[in-house]
């Protein structure tokens, strides 16, 4: 590797190496900085190239008279060094709200929380800074309930069954479900990723895979005339999405127009580019890498082949995005006082609406990963598109932005799934060179967070599992980001789980996720056969993995208190009212746990060898209330939470 080399890829945030969850060491290797930075549009692929890339990123930075971005804390002025200068600052709507003269240093005063910018000029020069202004923290738990602990309930809306949704957990079917839950005193419901996944992606069913993470899924929009839920344990997507969308289309098609929704798409900037990336995508296909070169970028032409047709695709927005106002309107109402917990997916998938919309920002020819382990020896590729962090700065963050605005205003609590992406993500090259790591802006990106949080009134999680960076919790945390902790993964040195008094005090804490087994599933290895079936593991490997189950369920019932021959439904209630014993702010249990079902929702790592985001709730949303195993279980489970006594 050149130093050149190394310098460039220094410059733009490229690592140079990472240590594994094993602690080795891996160096890039100069392929790799070649292929992340090209891929963020810094071409380095001869040593000429890198050397007129260096310069020039030397040269802007040396051309600088104050830093790009400030990020300051709300209500307390700040002093910044400058050259001589006479300074101005502007809000948002760019009415200036303060100005001066600065010698040596300017002084900023105090702000409320929100987006600024700052104008300096001085002799020969001019020069712009974004002033991120975050509160000092964001929401806490005591901040929206006025208690310093909740709990809630956290389930697949897929998954939901009723009377009307024909097959598919709709928007309407929530209030329903929160009442239920809210009559034992959940504080929230929490659901799987609505993000739009994309009108002619039909074959797509992860909510994680998303073509657009600032608009919502059609596919839950609540259509009359579906009829019940079948009976089936499994959701049969192509036979659900063709009905659903062909009532969709007869209610569009009466549509006569409503005041309420020229003021939607006026008030959405991005709704219409939006829009017409779907009704393109009907012609086109559900990838814009593989569309007519003069429709893969916004703007006029692609705006007129999509033509009257773009308005059917703002139309079901508005209807996705009313229909879930309405629900969290009826959560709070049933008493929740946070209602939805809603969940945000690392990226959009590569040639989605996200990416097609913001050229400006996104890397190419990368996906967001995992670097090598012992479980996947060559690395995961997520299939996600990342936004490259400089690009991203350049445009103020707008992007994410707008996406935080929209779900927190559909929500009581957001939770940022794989929020070590904040500091740093894995970029995995689609051309099969060995990943690295790429360095995110921390600070300005939980600024971004913390203001649009604090603007919501919505309370943040970070799901911050795995390798953690020395640091990176502590400052999530001092941001007003709670940590996730899942009980199942916090393990002694005898492998056995730690005590639920050990779990983190700043944190939601469960005992597993959508991504884990289920407690039943826990408790009879159903994910070590799974892993066993596929060939995941061998014979020995999947006996030991099973002997270390063995000595994490005995150090459970040593902890609750459970019999050798304890039923499932006690050792569920018992298990509950451990992890209830946990110092943590916010704690959430499984709606699949709370009928001890054995299934997980999805196993990672498989697209067809498991059924995943396909199972359904055994009960449906309108009887949830009076569900014997519902309301038993959950009683045993609250039984010594203080809150409810």
């Amino acid at each position: 590797m050149t130093e050149v080399l190394r310098k460039l890829a220094e410059a733009h945030g490229v690592s140079p190496g990472f240590h594994d969850l094993a602690g080795h060491y891996t160096a890039a290797s100069p392929d790799t900085l070649r292929a992340l930075l090209g891929a963020m549009g810094v071409a380095a692929n001869s040593e000429a190239e890198a050397r007129d890339a260096l310069d020039a990123h030397a040269a802007a930075e040396a051309a600088r008279r104050l830093p790009a971005e400030i990020c300051v804390t709300a209500e307390l002025g700040t002093r910044i060094p400058c050259p001589p200068c006479t300074w101005s600052l502007c809000d948002e709507d760019g009415r200036v709200i303060e100005d001066g003269r600065g010698e040596t240093t300017l002084d900023l005063p105090a702000l409320p929380p929100g987006y600024y910018v700052l104008h300096c000029e001085g002799p020969g020069w001019r020069q712009e800074s974004f002033v991120l202004c975050r509160p000092a923290r964001a929401p806490g738990v005591a901040d929206v309930t006025g208690q310093d602990r909740a709990w809630g309930v956290c389930g697949a809306l897929y998954g939901l069954r009723s009377a009307s949704n024909g097959g598919l957990g709709s928007y309407a079917d929530l209030a329903p479900t929160c009442a239920a839950l809210a009559e034992h005193g959940a504080q929230f419901l929490g659901i799987n990723p609505v993000h739009a996944l994309g009108w002619a992606a039909t074959e797509m069913l992860s909510p994680y895979s998303p073509t657009h993470r600032g608009f919502f899924s059609t596919d839950h929009i609540a259509v009359p005339g579906l009829g019940p839920t079948p009976a089936d344990a499994l959701i049969d997507y192509a036979d659900f999405r063709p009905r659903q969308r062909a009532r969709l289309e007869a209610a569009f098609d009466a549509f006569e127009g409503d005041p309420a929704f020229d003021a939607f798409c006026a008030a959405r900037p991005d709704l219409e580019a939006f829009a017409t990336y779907e009704a393109l995508s009907e012609r086109y296909g559900p990838d814009a890498r593989t569309w007519p070169a003069a429709m893969q970028a916004p703007g006029p032409r692609a705006r007129a082949a999509a033509g009257p047709r773009n308005r059917f695709h703002a139309w079901a927005q508005w209807q996705a995005e009313s229909q879930l106002d309405t629900a969290q309107a009826a959560a709070r109402r049933a008493g929740m006082r946070f209602g939805l917990y809603l969940d945000l997916a690392v990226g959009p998938r590569p040639g989605s609406a996200e990416v097609w919309m913001n050229p400006e920002t996104i890397a190419r020819g990368v996906s967001i990963g995992a670097p090598p382990d012992h479980l996947n020896p060559q690395g995961q590729s997520w299939t996600l598109a990342p936004h490259a962090p400089a690009r991203l700065a350049a445009q103020r963050y707008r992007p994410l932005r707008a996406m935080l605005h929209r779900l927190m205003a559909k929500a009581g609590i957001l939770r940022i799934d794989h929020a070590l992406g904040l500091l740093r993500s894995f970029w995995q090259p689609e051309d099969g060179t060995p990943g690295g790591y790429i360095h995110q802006p921390f600070d300005s990106l939980l600024s971004v967070i913390a203001i649009e949080a604090h603007r919501a009134g919505c309370l943040v999680i970070g799901e911050d599992l795995g390798l953690v960076p020395e640091g990176f919790r502590e400052q999530m945390n001092g941001a007003g980001l709670l940590s996730y902790a899942v009980w199942q993964f916090e393990n002694n040195p005898d492998e056995t789980l730690r005590a639920p008094e050990t779990l983190r005090p700043f944190a939601l804490s469960c005992f597993g996720t959508h991504d884990t087994p289920t407690l039943a599933g826990f408790w009879y290895g159903r994910d070590i056969a799974w892993w066993h079936r596929m060939g995941w593991l061998s014979a020995r490997e999947a006996e030991a993995r099973l002997d270390q189950r063995a000595r994490q369920r005995a150090g459970l019932r040593s902890e609750c208190g459970l019999a050798p021959n304890a039923p499932l439904e006690e050792i569920i209630s018992a298990v509950h009212r451990r992890l209830f014993a946990s110092p943590s702010a916010l704690v959430a249990l499984q709606l699949d746990d709370l009928f001890a079902l054995s299934e997980a929702q999805n196993l990672p790592g498989t697209v067809h060898e498991h059924p995943n985001w396909r199972r359904r709730t055994p009960v449906a949303s309108e009887t949830l209330a009076k569900a014997p195993q519902l309301r038993d279980t959950l009683a045993a489970s609250l039984a010594s939470y203080p809150e409810t006594t």
